[in-house]
């Protein structure tokens, strides 16, 4: 009996864990690998004239880029045409840069992966295992809203404060180099892709995160209630 209760709790554990990361992830990966919110990027930061890149070769760059963090491409090597002559768009250390990044995306991938994984089987556990299954499940969907939402508030008021600061701590991070430390002069990547761009993302998946956390946590606390 105790063993069982256990293993109920864990499952409840792990919804409250993995629910969130893996809705974050899906919430990031439908922004970050979506063409149109890079165009409309280009256009707000006036990124055509700081490249000196037209837009339909714009264009052809975003796909590549898109590919290749989808590991649907193997690298980003690439040509376009810059006041007349056939230019390499990014330079190694660039190529690099985005090497790692492309790693970051696979853990983000297989993280996803193994959370979707964890969470139909703790859902399992508790609908197949348990008298009140619904309750429990209920209350663990109601923990993970709370929590979450109490950490991304938190999380993003710290980021309004100074987004610079906390974008440097990401880096300082989850990358073991200072290959993301790009000249805005020279480096076409961080042309394409100004500190306007990231801030924009990152309010974007927040707000969607937060209102989908907080329709769940409101629709749990009311099932609940008329369970009880």
């Amino acid at each position: 009996m105790k063993k069982r209760k256990c293993v109920f709790k864990v499952s409840q554990g792990m919804i409250m864990i993995f629910l969130p990361i893996v809705l974050l992830l899906t919430i990031l990966q439908a922004y970050a690998l979506n063409k149109n919110f890079y165009l409309e990027e280009f256009e707000k930061y006036h990124v055509y004239e700081a490249t000196k890149i037209k837009q339909e070769d714009l264009d052809r760059v975003v796909d590549k880029m898109i590919k290749y963090l989808k590991d649907n491409d193997k690298d980003l090597d690439i040509f376009v045409k810059i006041n007349g002559k056939d230019t390499e768009v990014f330079g190694e250390r660039e190529r690099l840069h985005m090497v790692d990044v492309k790693k970051l995306f696979k853990k983000g991938y297989t993280l996803q992966r193994v959370g979707i994984f964890i969470l139909i089987l703790s859902f399992i556990v508790l609908l197949k295992g348990t008298k009140d299954p619904y309750r429990k499940i209920y209350k663990s969907l109601e923990w993970a809203s709370f929590l979450s939402l109490s950490f991304m508030i938190f999380l993003f008021i710290l980021i309004q404060t100074d987004f610079y600061q906390y974008f440097t701590y990401f880096h300082k991070i989850f990358f073991k180099n200072d290959l993301w430390i790009l000249n805005p002069k020279t480096d076409r990547l961080i042309q394409m892709l100004p500190l306007g761009f990231f801030k924009d993302i990152v309010i974007k998946v927040v707000a969607w995160f937060m209102g989908i956390m907080a329709f769940i946590g409101v629709f749990s606390f009311y099932k609940k209630r008329r369970i009880y």
